[in-house]
């Protein structure tokens, strides 16, 4: 018996490192899944993964500030599978660094657009699916970034911040519909997205340094996992909760 047995998943920035762990974890443990990505290639890839690996999956094209596109991809998704019981969402955006003043406001409200705005929009149009479904779960992907700070970061932190508090928005209005929504706030996770902004990951290790108290980076498995836990039954008393997977890192 899987956690997750005869649950539908509908899986943002799926294929991604950590939602594609995330994607494939839920499958493991029984969830059709659909596979949600604005990369139509990187989408295919994880569903193919989880087809080839027995499970069922369909992959989406959409772009989640976009609300006719989440829309019929939330549509689509129950019409293929019959349901939605949870979400998980961790579209996002990372933008060049830049200090408040040196920022341009264009370039702020790309990030706020897609980190935040766009976790409000799938959140939004899929709740109607969740309450069909009699309830569910929605995991929104914040950052150790929204709890604490980091330089030349403004609007990923500030992005990052607001999505913590509108998974504890989303717990508090919708509690009453069987609705459970939660944040995770990853710390550095070993995934290619980290070389967006460093050379290597040896340096993306020395630059976190004593920070790092396992002297590691994490994996995105150890993400999927903890969106597991928040996603099952194992968690049904647990919403509108921060839940880090940063191994200490915010401890410091």
């Amino acid at each position: 018996m899987g956690r997750l047995d005869g649950k539908v998943a509908f899986v943002t920035a799926a294929g991604g490192g950590i939602a594609g762990a995330t994607a494939r974890l839920y499958s493991a443990e029984g969830a059709a899944v659909a596979c949600v990505d604005i990369a139509a290639d990187t989408a295919g890839q994880t569903a193919a993964d989880i087809e080839a690996a027995g499970g069922r999956a369909i992959a989406l094209t959409c772009d989640v500030t976009d609300p006719d596109a989440v829309a019929a991809a939330l549509d689509e998704t129950a019409a293929a599978f019959g349901r939605i019981d949870t979400v998980f969402d961790a579209a996002a955006y990372s933008e060049p660094k830049h200090s408040v003043a040196d920022m341009p406001v264009e370039t702020w409200k790309a990030v706020i657009e897609v980190n935040l705005t766009g976790m409000f929009i799938v959140a939004k149009l899929a709740i109607p699916h969740l309450r069909a479904a009699g309830g569910g779960t929605i995991v929104l992907v914040s950052s150790i970034y929204g709890h604490i700070g980091a330089s030349e970061r403004p609007a990923y932190c500030a992005s990052k911040g607001g999505v913590r508090m509108l998974a504890k928005a989303i717990a508090i209005d919708h509690a009453d519909d069987n609705i459970r929504a939660n944040a995770i706030l990853p710390g550095p996770i070993e995934t290619p997205r980290l070389l967006q902004r460093n050379a290597s990951m040896d340096g993306v290790r020395e630059r976190h340094g004593a920070r790092l108290l396992q002297h590691r980076l994490g994996q995105p498995d150890e993400v999927a996992k903890a969106a597991l836990y928040l996603a099952s039954d194992d968690s049904t008393f647990t919403s509108g909760a921060d839940f880090f997977v940063d191994a200490g890192y915010t401890a410091i």
